[in-house]
């Protein structure tokens, strides 16, 4: 491998002395007869292509021909000194980084420590002044003890000079120039341990750590609600089309430096990310594996320096951490120190902390993942988004909480209560605020049974409700018992019984539990429900669980009986069940009565809105009588020929309902004589003999002529 070209890098303030430092460095570069170094100063570019110093420019232009005249010294072999200030972290990885040169390239860093007050002070002198604001900012920049300049950006060696120590420049840099050998070699030695991977460059490192730290703060970075996209819009705009490497490129150029935008490394980050599971929502023991090194990477140990993240156990550790972290942000168990717990959570994964390695885990803490916005200074959790897990940006979080909270409060759901209490605690942590505002949608049912007014041991209770639902999600079977006192039907269960839970369902009124009844040798028992407040959980059984396709089976069985039922009561004949879930077209039709009743026009009107009501495809409703002018879709089933326009009821309306609706459905006998005199039942004829009866036992209970 040729001996590298050293090139050097100034750095410093405005008016720290870097353009004298560079007139005196230039002539010690080169023994007589060679061709002097090339000093190359961003003020004149921008006096070559806009004849003043001061004008700014667009920086690009100023970039492309620095860079250009750079290229032109390195392919000619000789040493470049680039006069700027070189503040900020991007600036420099620019050159020792991003830039490719036509030979290899040892980058010296030149870094002025002047201090502010002398800074300002010489500021004074110069012919162009530069604003004190600027200067305090690149000071600061300068200052920063994680981002501040460093062989790890790729530099041979950072030399420091103190410009208001020496009364001669020249001999003390004659004399670290002579010592740079020295310096660099033992560097090199300390790195030549470094098992190096795909991500040793700190270029590299940094655009995977401010990636990962992008995304899990907009999990949805193509902004698919309006107001994410208005944030990212103010980071970019106009948004960038294409896929999601390069709108992550353009927020990265934007927020962090243009060389972290390589969209092409950014769409191999994201693979290698989705490989080692980070985006994954499910936990994850497998070992991080670190990409193999590219050439350039291995190329930078001939010119520069590495991070601590160079060294492959160290990155397969601390991205080890981050990963679980990220996954669960809020992970802390209270009375355990935070590096002992998190140990002992990552001990299963190959690559992890050992036991006795808690200082090692807070100093990654310490300087690695909260510099870069993974954890908050003197806290014990990271408060946020986890990559994975954040499903959902903060918008549609705070859409989510509306839900949760309607139903924890119009719907008295137990359950929702919980995660309410939870979700809220968790998106305060995550700096979400959700300030109570009335939500965009409403619920305006409400639950006629308040939770914290039944029996103590009721399953409308939160804490019983947990437990049902635990038992639902573990396949458990439970045995319940009824409550003798409470509102009971003919066909309603007594005392205690065994069910396998099937779900949570609200309904009009109130939370009901679906189960199927444990038949014994058969495996396929009734469908039921029951209103929560009405039962007791008495035990549930560990020891008796049934497979997940028998649970999903029921499942299915219950999405059937809910859509021909048009209601939560499925009867208490389970062959009756089985024909309408599982038999064939010709044994659902045998469990099938039609209702025909006809109609007012009035309520017709009501009724002909309702097209979900009862399955689309056994609904039948009259056509328009001559000289209507309501308005019908054309796929709505209108199809039945109307009465005359002298009967009272000319609007007919025909529904195939399961027999146990016809028999003793609570629910559609609510809605269908809820209209009164408004409809006159045809069919079957003792339903209509029940609609009169209603009447004459209505009119009964007030005195003749009352």
């Amino acid at each position: 491998m040729p001996e590298a070209l050293r090139c050097h890098l100034l750095i410093g303030p405005p008016a720290s002395g870097k353009t004298t430092l560079a007139g005196v460095l230039a002539p010690l570069l080169t023994a007589p007869g060679e061709p002097p170094a090339v000093l190359l100063s961003t003020d004149v570019i921008r006096a070559e292509l806009y004849g003043d110093a001061g004008v700014q420019g667009p920086w690009r232009d100023i970039e492309a021909r620095l860079q250009q005249r750079i290229r032109e010294a390195v392919a000619a072999g000789i040493p470049v000194i680039v006069d700027a200030t070189h503040a900020k972290r991007p600036w420099r990885l620019a050159l020792t980084q991003s830039l490719v040169l036509p030979e290899p390239v040892e980058w010296i860093g030149w870094w002025l420590y002047t201090d502010l007050a002398t800074c300002l002070q010489w500021n004074q002198t110069r012919k162009r002044l530069v604003p004190e604001p600027v200067i305090r900012e690149m000071a600061a920049a300068l200052a920063d003890p994680v981002f501040g300049p460093a062989r790890s950006e790729g530099f041979a060696s950072v030399v420091a000079v103190v410009p208001t120590h020496h009364q001669e420049l020249a001999p003390y840099l004659q004399g670290e120039l002579a010592r740079l050998d020295h310096r660099i070699r033992s560097a090199r030695n300390r790195e030549n341990r470094f098992q190096l991977h795909g991500y040793s460059r700190l270029l590299d490192l940094e655009r995977l750590l401010y990636l990962i730290q992008l995304i899990a703060s907009y999990p949805d970075l193509g902004a698919t609600d309006t107001a994410t996209r208005a944030e990212l819009e103010a980071i970019v705009s106009p948004w960038p089309l294409g896929d999601l490497a390069e709108q992550a490129a353009a927020v990265l150029s934007r927020r962090h430096g243009v060389c972290y935008g390589d969209a092409a490394a950014i769409r191999a980050d994201l693979l290698w990310l989705k490989a080692q599971r980070f985006t994954s929502a499910e936990a994850s023991l497998a070992p991080i594996t670190p990409p193999v090194p590219s050439p350039e990477t291995t190329a930078n140990l001939g010119s520069g320096g590495y991070p601590p993240l160079a060294d492959g156990p160290v990155f397969i550790r601390v991205m080890t951490l981050l990963r679980h972290i990220l996954k669960n942000p809020f992970d802390h168990q209270a009375g355990t120190g935070l590096g002992e717990h998190l140990i002992n959570q990552l001990q299963e994964i190959p690559g992890a902390y050992l036991p006795g390695e808690t200082a090692t885990l807070r100093k990654d803490l310490e300087k690695i993942l909260t510099p870069y916005g993974f954890r908050s200074r003197n806290d014990n959790v990271r408060h946020g988004y986890a990559l994975g897990t954040a499903l959902l940006s903060a918008n549609r979080l705070r859409e989510v909480h509306g839900v949760v909270s309607q139903a924890a409060g119009r719907l008295a759901d137990p359950s929702a209560q919980d995660l309410l209490t939870e979700l809220e605690q968790r998106l305060q942590w995550g700096g979400i605020d959700t300030d109570h505002r009335a939500p965009v949608r409403a619920f305006a049912n409400r639950s006629m049974v308040s939770s914290a007014l039944v029996r103590p041991d009721s399953l409308a209770v939160e804490r019983q409700a947990e437990l049902l639902e635990t038992a639902i999600v573990e396949r458990r079977r439970i045995e319940l018992e009824r409550y003798a006192s409470v509102a009971a039907f003919s066909d309603s269960p007594l005392g205690s019984f065994r069910v396998w839970p099937l779900q949570l369902l609200f309904h009009t009124i109130g939370w009901y539990l679906v189960y199927e009844d444990d038949s014994v040798g058969t495996g396929v028992g009734l469908i039921r429900t029951e209103r929560l407040d009405r039962l007791a959980l008495r035990r549930s059984e560990r020891g008796y669980r049934r497979s997940d396709d028998a649970h999903l089976q029921a499942l299915d069985r219950l999405e059937t009986l809910l859509h021909w039922s048009g209601g939560i009561y499925f009867g208490d004949n389970l062959d009756a069940q089985l024909a309408i879930t599982t038999g064939t077209a010709k044994a659902r039709r045998q469990q099938l009565v039609t209702l025909r009743f006809c109609c007012q026009g009035w309520a017709f009107a009501f009724i002909r809105e309702g097209l979900q009501r009862y399955p689309i495809e056994h609904t039948r409703f009259s056509m328009p009588l001559a000289g209507d002018t309501w308005w019908h879709h054309p796929k709505a089933p209108h199809v039945l020929e109307p009465g005359s326009a002298d009967d009272s009821h000319p609007y007919p309306v025909e529904l195939d309902l399961p027999i146990w609706c016809i028999e003793r459905d609570v629910d559609m006998r609510n809605w269908l004589f809820g209209f009164g005199a408004g409809i006159r039942i045809e069919s079957p004829e003792a339903l209509r003999e029940e609609h009169l009866a209603r009447a004459r036992a209505v009119e009964g209970v007030y005195p003749s002529g009352g």
